[in-house]
């Protein structure tokens, strides 16, 4: 026979003790917040350490000139004389 009584539903959980059970308990997706919380404060500090200043003030080029330099399509190698039999 099919019981019409359901148990009663659990209330939600408060946000707090929903934390404070996230924090203690070894969860999958707990461990990989941490891991890129680590990740990124470790490039951050990557960053500003090597990458925020050029080394030296003459290194600066407008972004124009990068721009074109890296886009560019390099002129073909041709070989001076003829190196094949043919």
């Amino acid at each position: 026979m099919i019981s019409t009584s359901e148990p009663p539903a659990r209330p939600p959980a408060a946000p707090r003790a929903r934390f404070l059970r996230w924090v203690r308990g070894p969860t999958f997706a707990r461990d990989i917040v941490f891991v890129l919380v680590f990740k990124l404060v470790l490039l951050t500090a990557l960053k500003y350490a090597f990458f925020n200043h050029p080394q030296a003030e003459n290194m600066s080029m407008p972004p124009a000139e990068v721009a074109r330099a890296i886009l560019s399509v390099p002129a073909p190698d041709t070989p001076q004389g003829d190196h094949h039999a043919h």
